[in-house]
């Protein structure tokens, strides 16, 4: 069975106008019944009341003691009125009955209507069921009096099965009627229910799809009355109003994601409880985790970092922003610089907070770096001008007359000169290599592979090295800039014939695989420690200081050559064995015919 309030707004009203409808016609049905019943009991009692009348003035020449001739009179009567006469003494003694014998019939003394005229002389009507006839009675008694004295009672009455029969027909009559009615007015309630309903039921579910984001549902105003029509009107106004505002939102909000999403920075944001409620691309990314495992957790549940949580509640805690400088380990040691605002309302109360992140891990590295440069280039530069500027005063403030010792002097004062000139044409060099983008054009990489060699041969020569090149007759062009890949193989070569000891063998091997022609030199000269091999390719790194600066190295040539390699698109690789020589091999693109 339907309960009440799961019941619809439609069905409701249905209910209601039915329920008030059937009432009303159940009064009316109820109010007609009844009032037709009084009404041919009145025209009864009046019926009676006349042909009491008539029967009285007969009885005042009449003698009650003649039998016979009042039985007859009595049947007249009856007979006349349609109607049961009884004529009753003083005593209650029945003297004639139209229905029945008079000698078989009870004293009738105590009978409601004759008891009444017995005790105070006035006409008297009841209704009650009759004994003698076993049918419900309409009975009138009325005093016969005879000199102010009451000597009898004439009593007429009438069966009510003939108004009950009447008021059966009428209320079979109403009852159709009723019918018809109650069937009409079911109609119209429900005509008139939909016509108020409906409109409300069109709201309603245009309102659950607008809900739903369907923002450009509208009600049809015109079908609907004035007043309907009016709130129709409102309504889509006001669904107008919600959909801009939505959309204005909307597109605030996308455009608060898109600026979040792409920001360098990271941003976390929390609510007064400190659960994440916002975390950008850029802060999953410095921390390691995924929105999905940290949204709606306490922040230091979520980046199990005490330090950011307890910066974070010193700034709600003073509402004023704090910024700090955090190191954070997952799993790599980041160097963080976080800014800590507290969101607060009107009143000044604390909403939640935001926290800005900045990944200075690489800035430090730069910092450092630029540290190590500027000292590494101090040193360097340092130490040439410090031997220049010793033998120059040497040769200023003492007076030296050998031409042997001055000459040693001088030609010391060159070399330092010189050298300081190269370590300055290879800082201006990688400079210009790490600050200007280039143009790879197709080359001949075997004309300049053999250029280089022929440079070198005699390096290699001085020191009876072994320097052998294989390399195929037909070697494809490849895409480089030509000055760059021969400054790279005088590099590569130079240190290969300076590190290997004398007698040695430098073997240079270039073959083609695939799209790409790969180039790699092999020594066997004193080899790089395991620990070296990554730093080698840093600026003024040497295995070996005082070894590399006494054969004219500058800590910068392995530096430019692998800054050279990455702008054509490869990378310089080494392998290594203390003792056993050194392998450097990279690769060029081959240039499409």
């Amino acid at each position: 069975m339907l309960k009440w309030h799961k019941l619809g707004i439609k069905n409701k009203v249905f209910i209601i106008f039915i329920i008030i409808q059937l009432a009303i016609i159940a009064l009316s049905f109820y109010y007609f019944s009844e009032n037709h019943r009084h009404f041919y009991l009145e025209q009864e009692e009046i019926s009676l009341k006349n042909y009491s009348n008539l029967i009285l003035n007969d009885l005042e020449k009449f003698d009650l003691k003649n039998q016979i001739n009042l039985d007859d009179k009595v049947t007249d009567w009856a007979a006349d009125t349609e109607s049961r006469i009884t004529i009753i003494n003083a005593a209650g003694i029945v003297l004639a009955d139209s229905s029945h014998q008079a000698s078989e019939m009870d004293n009738h003394r105590n009978r409601p209507e004759v008891a009444a005229v017995l005790g105070d002389s006035a006409s008297k009507m009841a209704i009650r069921h009759s004994n003698t006839i076993g049918e419900k009675m309409l009975y009138l008694a009325r005093p016969i009096l005879r000199n102010g004295q009451i000597v009898g009672v004439v009593r007429i009455a009438r069966s009510l099965s003939f108004i009950q029969s009447v008021l059966i027909k009428d209320i079979k009559n109403y009852l159709f009627f009723f019918v018809i009615l109650g069937a009409i007015t079911i109609f119209l309630s429900w005509q008139l229910t939909n016509s108020i309903i409906k409109p409300l039921e069109t709201m309603t579910n245009t309102a659950e799809k607008i809900s739903q984001g369907h923002l450009s549902q509208r009600i049809p105003a015109r079908k609907y009355n004035s007043d309907i029509a009016k709130l129709s009107k409102m309504f889509n106004y006001m669904a107008a109003e919600l959909e801009d505002k939505i959309n204005e939102i909307s597109q605030e909000k996308n455009r608060i994601e898109t600026i979040l999403e792409s920001m360098v920075d990271g941003v976390i944001a929390v609510d007064k409880e400190r659960r994440v409620s916002l975390i950008n691309p850029a802060a999953q990314k410095i921390f390691n985790i995924s929105e999905k495992k940290v949204k709606g957790r306490e922040l230091i549940s979520s980046l199990f970092s005490h330090r950011i949580d307890m910066y974070l509640q010193r700034a709600l805690d003073e509402k004023k922003s704090i910024s700090r400088e955090i190191n954070y380990q997952n799993p790599d040691n980041k160097i963080i610089q976080a800014t800590f605002i507290p969101l607060l309302s009107k009143k000044k109360k604390i909403n939640g907070g935001v926290i800005v992140l900045t990944d200075i891990t690489e800035l430090r590295k730069l910092e450092t770096v630029r540290n190590d440069f500027v000292a590494n280039v101090s040193h360097e530069l340092r130490t040439p001008l410090t031997s220049i500027i010793g033998y120059l005063d040497t040769l200023l403030e003492s007076e030296i007359k050998d031409n042997q010792t001055r000459n040693k002097f001088l030609k010391i004062i060159k070399e330092e000169a010189d050298r300081l000139s190269i370590l300055i044409s290879d800082l201006l060099n990688l400079s210009k290599i790490e600050s200007e983008s280039i143009d790879l054009k197709a080359e001949n990489f075997s004309d300049v592979i053999l250029k280089v060699i022929n440079l070198l041969e005699k390096n290699a020569e001085q020191k009876e090295i072994n320097l052998e090149v294989k390399m195929p007759d037909q070697l494809p062009f490849v895409y480089m800039v030509k000055e760059q890949i021969e400054q790279v193989l005088v590099n590569l070569i130079d240190n290969a014939i300076k590190y290997t000891p004398a007698r040695g063998k430098v073997e240079i091997v270039v073959n083609k695989t695939g799209d790409k022609v790969y180039f790699a030199i092999t020594d066997t000269g004193i080899g790089i420690p395991a620990t070296d091999q990554d730093r080698i390719f840093e600026r003024f790194y040497r295995v070996d200081k005082a070894r590399s600066r006494s054969l004219g190295g500058t800590g910068i040539g392995l530096s430019i050559v692998r800054n050279i390699i990455k702008q054509h698109g490869s990378e310089v690789k080494v392998k290594s064995n203390e003792g056993q020589g050194s392998t450097f091999s990279f690769y060029l693109k081959v240039a499409r015919s």
